[in-house]
Parts: structure tokens; sequence; C-alpha cells
């Protein structure tokens, strides 16, 4: 949907992966081929989220008059059974989880080689100490000895840390021990989204918010060392059924929405929602030559990613590259904070959460665009047009999922269903004269509200009593109106 016309937009044959860049467009088509059942809008949500994930821990990114924000691209994909979640996820992730599988076994090495360490370095402490009390025994000089000492317990190596990066169903702590320090990562990237909105982590948005926004979060344990993570960087890349997201969905209630916890504080307003549709004849995306070599590239570059972080990280380097907006794309960037600020208070007030977000939602897009198309540190313009061209496409997914219309009166649904009713069971030559009381009896209606949607039927024109015959009514006029009857 073209939310924002007059702007320029970029052009291309494929309108799925216009946003993209060339390399990263025949990678989207390379796996819509294989995922023949998958929505093309879900693959281009589920791989924005992997990508930022990539990336995220090593770039900051500067807006005009803003603090340093992270850049990662967080995800809700809804999709029944059926719709290719798996082979999206597994062709997208696949760096991910081999990354995730590969932490335990680079963490058991890291920590045999830190135990020989410790052993050498205790043995040569005892022997210093044993060497000092001999020489002060015999009152010999121990300065050098006692320096030595000071630097082998000053210096002792720290013992190594399990990064998995991928989680998916965690409680708070185990989630603040593994970002414990600075600039430290984690992953909520799983086609079982199910999982996630199940554990205990539900249960603290705020920290959830934190987490997202790059806050630094705090774990207090008692007679233990307190956790705390500073400059975390976490990502969301959920797919789920939407069973799974039914409990966080507005309820309505005495003629005003209910909304859960999760909507309210504003997780979900920092998610880019996506509603899968059915493909039952597919998306139309066929394989091409050179599509398993794509793909191998493809997850070569974002495992080299991810092992960039962890070398960082082992080499106590955590400070990220920062990213500025190119000065020819801050007039665009103007522009975009006065049309949300028309719509958060206009047209769009429904869904103000989300537009409020709409502005840090386009520059983590747009930097995590630019990066995978540029190796400038100033995101350019044309990737803060094609992170607009995405964010405002997802505001209407967000609208359908966490702000619908209203359900109609049931006065309406009752009219609705006596008219669904006599269109499906008569015909023009059988509507001049139908009875009434079997109408009430198929539909499970009350006499009181029969009566009712009838006479609103009457009112609009639609049927006429029949005064020679009570009990009966004349429906020609319904089967000849050329309009359509909905509730507006």
């Amino acid at each position: 949907m073209n939310m924002l016309s007059p702007f320029l937009r970029p052009s291309a044959l494929d309108r799925n992966f216009a946003v993209f860049g060339p390399d990263l467009q025949a990678v989207a088509r390379a796996i819509c081929s294989r995922a023949k059942e998958a929505d093309p809008m879900m693959v281009r949500t589920h791989m924005l989220s992997v990508l930022s994930s990539a990336i995220s821990p090593l770039y900051t990114f500067i807006p005009p008059h803003w603090d340093p924000m992270p850049i990662g691209v967080n995800s809700l994909c809804i999709a029944e059974v059926g719709s290719s979640k798996s082979p999206v996820h597994n062709a997208v992730a696949m760096p991910l989880k081999e990354f995730a599988d590969e932490s335990l076994s680079r963490y058991d090495a890291a920590m045999d080689e830190f135990e020989a360490h410790r052993e050498q370095d205790m043995f040569r402490i005892d022997l210093l100490k044993g060497e000092i009390k001999r020489r002060s025994r015999k009152q010999e000089s121990i300065s050098e000895l006692d320096l030595e000492l000071s630097e082998l317990i000053r210096n002792k190596p720290k013992p190594p840390k399990h990064r998995p990066r991928r989680v998916t169903n965690t409680d708070l702590e185990s989630m603040v021990r593994q970002l414990h320090g600075k600039n430290e990562a984690i992953d909520f990237i799983t086609d079982e989204g199910e999982k996630f909105f199940s554990c205990s982590l539900v249960r603290h948005p705020a920290d959830l918010i934190d987490l997202i926004d790059g806050q630094s979060l705090e774990f207090r344990r008692e007679k233990k060392k307190h956790l705390r993570a500073r400059r975390p960087c976490g990502t969301f890349g959920l797919m789920a059924q939407k069973k799974a997201v039914e409990p966080f969905l507005p309820v309505f209630r005495k003629n005003e929405y209910i909304e859960h916890k999760l909507v309210k504080l504003g997780f979900f307003c920092r998610l880019l929602i996506c509603i899968a549709e059915p493909m039952p004849y597919g998306n139309g995306y066929a394989a091409e030559p050179g599509n398993d070599t794509l793909l191998r590239q493809f997850h070569d570059k974002l495992r080299g990613k991810f092992d960039e972080h962890l070398q960082r990280l082992e080499s106590s380097v955590t400070e990220p590259t920062k990213l500025l907006l190119a000065p020819e794309a801050t007039g665009y960037w103007n522009e975009l904070e006065r049309l949300i600020n028309h719509w958060k208070f206009g047209p769009k007030s429904h869904i103000a959460d989300f537009v409020s977000k709409m502005l840090s939602l386009t520059a983590r897009v747009s930097a995590v665009l630019h990066v995978w198309d540029s190796d400038t540190h100033y995101v350019s313009l044309s990737a803060l047009q094609r992170a607009w061209e995405i964010v405002s496409w997802h505001a209407d997914h967000y609208e359908r999922v966490f702000a619908p219309e209203p359900p109609p009166p049931q006065q309406e649904t009752d009219v609705l269903a006596v008219v669904e009713h006599i269109r499906d069971n008569q015909t023009w030559f059988t509507c001049r004269e139908v009875p009434i009381e079997p109408i009430g009896l198929l539909l499970g209606l009350s006499n009181n509200r029969l009566r009712a949607a009838l006479l609103r039927m009457e009112q609009r024109g639609w049927i006429e009593f029949q005064q020679d015959k009570i009990g009966s009514i004349n429906c020609q006029t319904l089967f000849s109106s050329s309009r359509n009857i909905t509730w507006r």
C-alpha cells in the first residue's frame, strides 16, 4: 500500500523485494523459490530481522538530533499452518543456528584451556609462596618474587563465557546472564514463536522494551554477584500462528477495547507486524541456476558477521561503529518527522503508539539496508526512502492485529444474518411471500430480536410486511437492490 505517495519510491520489476539491494533481492527470490507456499512479504520481514541480528552489535545509528540508537529490526510474522514458516526460517537463519549449535563446543574448548592455565598459575603461585617463605627465613631479598606474585594474582585470566546468541525459551535471570557485560547480544529468532509467548519473559515487558531500546539491564541476586548488561543488543524475529498471539490481542468489551499489558507498554509497537497471506497457488517464484551458490555465499557472509562480533568481544573491543545520516537525506528525514506528527494526532491517532515509533523503526531499517549495500558510514537517502516504504507498509498490519475495527452491534449482526438467510434460501420467484417464523427458528433468534431486525430492514426499504397475510414478508426489493448491504 502506498501510504506516502508524494515521496519518490524505488522502481523495480519485483515489487516484493524492490526495497532490497540487487544481491539481497536475488537471495530473497531464491528463498521464495524453495518455499513456494511462503508469502514473499513474510520472507522479506524475517530476512530483515536476521540481517539486523548479524550487524546490530557492530553498529549504532545517530539520526539528526537523536541519541545513538541500536539498529536491530524486530518483527513478528503471523502465519497459519502450511505457510512454510520452517522452510523460510531454515533458509534465512541457518548461520545463526549453526553458530548457536557450535557455541557449546567452543565454550568447552575454551574452558579446558582456561582450566589448564589456571592450574599452571596456581602451581606457579604455590612455588612463589614457598620461595618467599624460604628467603624470608634466610632474610634474603623477596622484592622480585613479591612483584611476580602480585602480578600473577592481579592478572588472573577471566573464565570464558558461553555465547550461543540464539535462544527461544528462557527466563529473565538467564537472559541477563547471557547479556552480562558490555555490548553482548541475544537473538529471539525462531519459527516457533509459541515458545517465546509461553515463557516467563512475557511477564517482564519493561525489561524486554529496555532490551530492544539498548538500555542497561540489571538483575540482583542474593549472595551472588549482581548481573548487569550494558548496551545490550537484542533482536526479535518471531514466526507464530495466530493462536499463539491471541492472548495478547485486544478484547472488545462494553464498547471499548481492553488491551494486554504488552500492547499497552509498547512492546508490539516496536515490532514490524506481518500477517502472512495464504498462497494456495504458490508465490510465483521459480528456481534459477546458481541459487544454491547464492544462498551459500549469503550464509557465509552472515556467519562472518556473527564470528566478527564474537572475536571483538573476546578481544575486549566493545565499541560499535557509528553511522550517521547522509547530508542529502536530512530534508527527507525532517519531512518524515512532520508527517508522522500529523498522523499521530490525526488520521492514525488510533494507532498512535505505533506511529510514534515509526521514525525510530525507519532509522533502524535504513541502517540495516545501508550496511548490507555499502561500506560507507553515512546512511543514504535511498536507504531511508526504502526503509519508509517498509515501515509504512507494516503500519496497516499492526492496525489489523492490534487496532481492528470494532465488531458491529448485535442489532446489525441480526440484520445481516436475516439478509444472508433469505438470500441463501429464497429466489426472486419465491421471495414474495416468505414466512417469518422459520427464519427465527433456524437462526436461533428470539421473537423480539427477529422483529427488531425486520423493522430495521423495513425502514431501509429492503422488505415489506404482507398486510393480507400476517406472518409473511415480501423480499423482492432485497433481491433487486444492487447496493452492497454492509454495516458501516
